[in-house]
């Protein structure tokens, strides 16, 4: 069964590396914000989530209307299967499965896009579509698709959104991780130039490390579709969430300081990677994928180190890892125990 990054019973002894938050922590501003929210619990509510959907809303260049706010992004696509409640849905292979629960409590079957190894697991864009049938309701992507690390332009998106809007499909596009992609702006599907087609995710978990403050978002121009998931699920984010979220809007330089320390980070590792062997190592956003040999997982965590055992995702067998990108220090602490690893080839 598909199970969540992180495991509660190493997290106190090992460096984690299998969870991909931003390893430069949480802004000041935010967790000041979210303390507030608890303050704010404590009395009669005096704002709504509205006005955290109105600070979403001008950061993405939408209307509020166009904003529809959940505990996690996780949560905000289980609403969408419940308000949707789509027949059949296109997902590739490998991805983030996670999505899949909600979608197979919505009695709602999945046909999975198995992509190749030797195609570097990216989705061959004629075929793709050539699966976008008039049975399917819901097409799942994630741009960079998580754990594979490939990374898609506007140009394939947009040729899959157009194949979606032919056979009456919506397109789920996960971008949660491309808040760490240094050209994201011309790789991001901006909701407000497209149709009712487009239903797109994103959260403030990955960027913002606040794992354990449920927020994410989702962004439609489809009134009906919008007015479907308020009344399917209404909007319920807590207090402590409502002030963090709209802290995170205003925290551009913490961005822009995130990509530039996460690829310094990154390029590093893929050098490190190289230099010991491992070969077609791929790193986008802030994780890296990569193929070894079985039981590395349990040899990492024997060495303070956990990685992510991608064996359990559809379309992978025993071998292949992701491991996040994580601060200089602990990233040497992680080669080190490669290497004692590949030294025993």
């Amino acid at each position: 069964m598909f199970q969540h990054s992180g495991n509660l019973f190493f997290q106190s002894s090992c460096i984690d590396f299998s969870a991909n938050a931003n390893f430069m922590g949480v802004p000041d501003a935010v967790m000041q914000a979210a303390r507030s929210g608890l303050t704010a619990a404590m009395q009669q509510p005096q704002e709504s989530a509205g006005s955290l959907n109105e600070h979403i809303a001008q950061w993405e260049g939408v209307d509020p209307g166009q904003v529809y706010c959940g505990s996690g992004a996780s949560e905000v696509v289980r609403s969408f299967a419940q308000a949707v409640k789509p027949k059949k849905a296109l997902f590739p292979a490998p991805g983030f499965e996670e999505y899949t629960r909600p979608l197979s409590m919505a009695q709602c079957s999945i046909d999975y896009y198995y992509t190749e190894e030797s195609d570097g697991f990216r989705i061959q864009l004629e075929d793709f579509c050539g699966h976008i049938t008039e049975g399917i309701d819901a097409v799942f992507l994630c741009n960079p698709n998580n754990p594979t690390a490939v990374l898609y332009d506007r140009v394939f998106l947009e040729a899959v959104l157009r194949r979606c809007e032919q056979v009456g499909a919506v397109l789920v596009l996960d971008e949660c991780f491309l808040d760490f992609v240094a050209d994201a702006p011309q790789r991001a599907m901006m909701s407000a130039d497209a149709g009712g087609s487009l239903f797109v995710v994103k959260d403030f978990t990955k960027m913002f490390a606040m794992p354990g403050i449920r927020l994410g978002y989702g962004l439609c121009t489809s009134q009906k579709l919008m007015d479907g998931l308020r009344q399917a699920v209404p909007e319920n984010v807590s207090m402590v969430a409502q002030r963090a979220g709209i802290a995170c809007t205003k925290e551009d330089g913490f961005i822009q300081k995130t990509i530039q320390e996460t690829a310094v980070e990154r390029s590093w590792l893929l050098e490190e990677f190289g230099r010991l062997g491992i070969e077609g190592a791929r790193g986008e956003a802030n994780f890296i994928f990569f193929k070894s040999r079985p039981r590395l997982h349990a040899f990492s965590i024997m060495k303070g180190i956990m990685l992510r055992d991608c064996s359990n995702f559809e379309g992978l067998g025993e071998g292949y890892y992701r491991t996040s990108v994580r601060g200089r220090e602990e990233n040497k602490k992680l080669i080190e125990v490669l290497k004692q690893w590949q030294a025993q080839i």
